[in-house]
């Protein structure tokens, strides 16, 4: 979108007179010649938006601009470098966006009620968003939607020859596709299923994710990666999970929005090669793939780097390294990292021991929710390490672990309240 952006300039006058300036110009005081001028150049055309500054497209989207109130959107949504992450503030560009009759707008407000972000989560409202933006465009509502019905379980497990075909039940028409799929090499068939994805039936989850992955959206990639891994109503693929994270991983995408699938794909590819599912166990390979998306500002990659020097795990082990790259993910405020550092500080690895520090990054993971924090926090306060024993803020920690089903938390609750009673 072209948009012509009305530039001030501020500059100071000199001493060059002007044509046709009055005598009552002329007259004005030194100090009145020293004040600034605006000068507005309105033929100004804004090709690329990433080039902005906040600003600018400040000055832009509260003119109504929608490309500049989804740029502020993405900017606060994911933060950068010179912008902190608020899902509040971007919320209220991305609905202004909407209002608008964006189907970006539209479609990233649906992920907001899809995720919880800002927001209560609302499947209905999301899926109400996400069909919205699909009528209005938006490709990558289509993988929206389609997480919608994955999460709400609204699939049906398919053969592989009908998650590759138009989804006709004439059996005649199967049998020729199967016999085909038989004769057929490798590469050919990779040419035939790519074609066949072309035009796939997009009322299911599956076809939706197919029809973004066929118009070269990267989350569409990487969902479909996602379910050929776990078996997500398709026959489970350990390769086929592969082939889809790795083309995103390649890809040279820098949009704020493509950053998420292509670390998580980096990530997913890493833990194949961690478990050898699909693929020859490499853990030099994993790190590789890990550091990838941990140099790309992603939390969990640095996190698992931070895992694989605490383990040992294809390097040698190294808790200093260990708690650098739990630090990096922790200032993320990635929870599981958080509650690492303070595992670290409670022993000992790496650092001093330091209980007051445990504590303090146990709560941190505990106050998003993290019951292996909670439990942890529990231990502490019954024990008295690095805070003053306290029965009754252990159990409100353990209660709270053993709401979330965390494995050993309810005989923790049984413990303390039996240790309470005795000494009532």
């Amino acid at each position: 979108m072209k948009r012509n952006i009305r530039l001030i300039l501020f500059a100071g006058i000199t001493a060059l007179s002007l044509m046709g300036c009055s005598n009552k110009e002329d007259e004005k005081t030194e100090e009145e010649q020293a004040t600034t001028e605006q000068v507005a150049f309105d033929d100004v055309e804004v090709e690329d938006y990433t080039v902005l500054s906040y600003s600018e497209l400040e000055v832009l989207a509260y003119e109504g601009d929608t490309e500049a109130q989804v740029m502020l959107g993405r900017s606060l949504e994911y933060g950068t470098e010179d912008i902190k992450q608020n899902f509040n503030e971007a919320l209220t560009w991305y609905q202004m966006a909407s209002d608008s009759g964006s189907a970006e707008g539209t479609c990233a407000l649906g992920y907001f009620y899809l995720n919880g972000a800002g927001v209560e989560k609302d499947l209905d409202k999301a899926q109400e968003l996400f069909t919205d933006a699909m009528e209005h465009g938006s490709i990558n509502a289509k993988v929206g939607l389609a997480r919608v019905m994955l999460e709400n379980g609204d699939y049906e497990m398919v053969s592989e020859e009908e998650s590759l075909t138009s989804g006709t039940n004439d059996k005649d028409s199967q049998d020729k596709q199967a016999d085909k799929k038989d004769t057929i090499s490798e590469d050919k068939k990779e040419s035939d299923d790519e074609s066949s994805d072309e035009s796939q039936d997009e009322s299911g989850a599956i076809g939706l994710l197919k029809v973004a992955q066929q118009a070269g959206d990267l989350d569409g990639s990487y969902y479909l990666g996602y379910i050929y891994e776990n078996g997500i109503g398709v026959i489970q693929d350990y390769k086929k999970a592969f082939d889809y994270y790795n083309r995103v991983a390649k890809s040279s995408s820098t949009a704020l929005n493509d950053r998420d699938a292509i670390n998580q794909s980096n990530i997913a590819l890493g833990l194949l090669y961690i478990k050898g599912n699909g693929v020859e166990a490499d853990s030099k390979a994993a790190l590789d793939y890990f550091t990838k998306a941990s140099d790309n500002n992603s939390a969990k990659a640095s996190y698992y780097i931070g895992q694989m020097y605490e383990s040992g795990v294809g390097v040698d082990k190294d808790y200093e390294q260990a708690m650098e790259y739990y630090l990096k993910a922790a200032e993320l405020n990635y929870a599981p990292a958080l509650n690492q550092v303070g595992y670290l500080y409670y022993n000992g690895f790496g650092v001093d021991v330091d209980f007051a520090s445990a504590v303090y990054y146990q709560k941190l993971a505990a106050l998003q929710g993290y019951p292996i924090a909670q439990v942890n926090l529990g231990f502490l306060y019954e024990n008295g390490y690095g805070v003053e024993r306290n029965l009754v803020t252990a159990l409100s920690y353990y209660e709270m672990a053993a709401e979330s089903g965390y494995e050993g938390a309810t005989e923790a609750v049984v413990r303390v309240k039996a240790q309470i009673n005795e000494g009532m």
